[in-house]
C-alpha cells in the first residue's frame, strides 16, 4: 500500500466586502485571503480493501456530510478510479470558525489523491470550484490572494510579514445566517486595496462587512477585540463571517500575556501564527 501525508493550512480573510447577491443566491465578494501557519494533517493510503474515513477531532464530524468525503467522491467519479483509499484527518483548525479548515481539507484531499493516482494537478481546479468558493484558493500556489467573484477568481497579493493572534471563542457562526442577515439591498463597488503596503496600514483599514452584525449578536467578541488592542495589535479583524477574531502584530506576542484571555472564555482556543510564505 502507498500513502501520502499532507499539511493543510488555515486562512484568514484580512478583508471581506460583500458586493451583490447573484441570481444563484451566491454573493459576489472582494476579499484578501491569507494562508497561515495553523494546519490540519491528512494521511491518505492507497490500496485499502474498502473506503475508510476517520477524523481525529474533539468535535463530532458527520462522515458523509463533510468536504473531505465530497472531494473523494468527486475525484473518484471524475477520473473513474477503481481502487479504494483510507483517509485519516487530524483536526487542529476549529470547525465553523471562519478559518477555512473544511475547504483546506478538501483541497488537500484532491492534491493527495492526484499524486497517488498520477492525475495532472491542473485538472483539479474545476473540481475545487464545485466543492466550495474557498477551495480554489487553497489549491492555488498563492500564500495570499485577492478573491473576487464568489471568491474563486484569484489575483496574487503580497504576503506581508506579520504575526497574528487568533481567538476562537468556542462557538460557530452559521455562514448562511450571516449572509441572509446582512440583508444587502443593492449592489456596491468595493474599496480596493493597494499591493504596495500592508492592508492594515491602508486608510480604509481591515474592512469586514459582517463585523457589526456579528458583534451585535455576539458581544463577547468585542471584548476579545479590545483585549487584542490592549495587547498592542496594529489592527484587528474578523475572519470570514466569524467567529474567529484576529489581531495583527509586527513581532511575535508574548504568550504569557495571552493567558489573561483564558479567564474570558471556557471552550475557546488561542493560536499564535504567522503568514505562510
Amino acid at each position: 500500500m502507498k500513502n501520502i501525508s499532507i499539511l493543510t493550512p488555515a486562512k484568514i480573510n484580512l478583508t471581506l466586502q460583500v458586493l451583490k447577491r447573484r441570481p444563484d443566491n451566491y454573493h459576489e465578494i472582494y476579499t484578501i485571503f491569507q494562508k497561515i501557519t495553523l494546519f490540519d494533517e491528512i494521511e491518505i493510503t492507497k490500496g485499502s480493501p474498502s473506503f475508510h474515513l476517520e477524523f481525529i477531532s474533539s468535535e463530532n464530524i458527520p462522515l458523509e456530510k463533510n468536504l473531505v468525503f465530497k472531494a473523494y467522491q468527486l475525484f473518484k467519479n471524475t477520473f473513474e478510479i477503481k481502487d479504494e483509499v483510507s483517509i485519516k484527518v487530524k483536526k487542529n483548525i476549529p470547525i465553523g470558525a471562519g478559518l477555512g479548515g473544511g475547504s483546506s481539507n478538501a483541497s488537500g484531499t484532491l492534491q493527495g489523491l492526484a499524486e497517488l493516482f498520477e492525475i495532472n494537478p491542473k485538472s483539479l481546479f474545476n473540481l475545487a470550484r464545485n466543492l466550495g468558493a474557498d477551495v480554489p484558493f487553497f489549491l492555488s500556489p498563492y500564500s495570499s490572494a485577492i478573491g473576487e467573484g464568489i471568491g474563486d477568481i484569484l489575483t496574487p497579493y503580497p504576503s506581508f510579514p506579520a504575526w497574528y493572534v487568533l481567538i476562537y471563542p468556542g462557538f460557530k457562526v452559521e455562514t448562511k445566517w450571516a449572509y441572509e442577515s446582512l440583508n444587502l439591498k443593492k449592489p456596491k463597488k468595493p474599496l480596493y486595496y493597494s499591493q504596495n503596503i500592508p492592508p492594515w496600514y491602508q486608510p480604509q483599514g481591515l474592512i469586514n462587512d459582517f463585523k457589526n452584525l456579528i458583534f451585535e449578536r455576539f458581544p463577547k467578541l468585542k471584548k476579545y477585540e479590545n483585549f487584542l488592542k490592549d495587547l498592542g495589535a496594529i489592527a484587528t479583524g474578523l475572519s470570514g463571517t466569524g467567529s474567529t477574531i484576529f489581531g495583527v502584530f509586527e513581532n511575535k506576542p508574548d504568550f504569557f500575556k495571552l493567558n489573561r484571555v483564558k479567564i474570558l472564555e471556557k471552550d475557546g482556543k488561542i493560536f499564535i501564527v504567522k503568514n505562510l510564505s
